[in-house]
């Protein structure tokens, strides 16, 4: 019975570290963006705050019982738009509507600050198909945009002297 009880302990103690266990993106401004889950990144699989794509809009709406805003499309293939304030920023959530069911299609998460990723990481984890453009500004220090086909990412800087740009809005999803 011990030895039952002591392989279970040690299973739940590894399962979470394993291959099976979802990429999670951001914790508390702290993006997961390495060698490991890049192809997470480039599938779209990753989640952000917990959502993936292809999840229920009901599980979400549970989790932020108070959406900020929604709004119905019927002229575009019934999307569905909801907007939510989360812990750590703004996430607008694209779902579409298939059989009465909503399921995730494109999560967009927007940073109240930016995060601990900057850009040459990034480019690097992302591969040599992803599509960088930077706009460096003596007034505002410009921007970035790094794209591969599942993930959008913008950077700025924090300071217009600062030599860094860092994430601060993840789009995940096809569009």
């Amino acid at each position: 019975m011990k030895k039952c009880l002591l392989i279970i302990a040690m299973v739940l103690m590894v399962l979470p570290f394993s291959t099976f266990a979802e990429a999670n993106a951001a914790t508390d401004k702290q993006l997961n963006i390495n060698d490991d889950n890049v192809q997470s990144y480039k599938d779209g699989t990753v989640a952000i705050e917990g959502i993936k794509i292809g999840d229920k809009i009901s599980k979400i709406k549970s989790k932020y019982p108070n959406v900020m805003f929604s709004y119905s499309d019927d002229s575009n293939g019934r999307e569905n738009y909801y907007e939510f304030d989360s812990a750590n920023g703004h996430m607008i959530i694209t779902a579409k509507v298939h059989d009465g069911k909503e399921t995730v299609k494109r999560i967009t998460m927007i940073y109240d600050d930016l995060t601990n990723v900057n850009l040459k990481s990034l480019v690097s984890v992302l591969g040599d198909n992803t599509t960088k453009r930077v706009q460096n500004n003596q007034y505002t220090g410009g921007y970035a945009y790094v794209n591969n086909d599942q993930a959008h990412f913008q950077l700025s800087k924090a300071t217009p002297k600062s030599k860094q740009f860092k994430v601060y809005r993840i789009d995940l999803g096809k569009y």
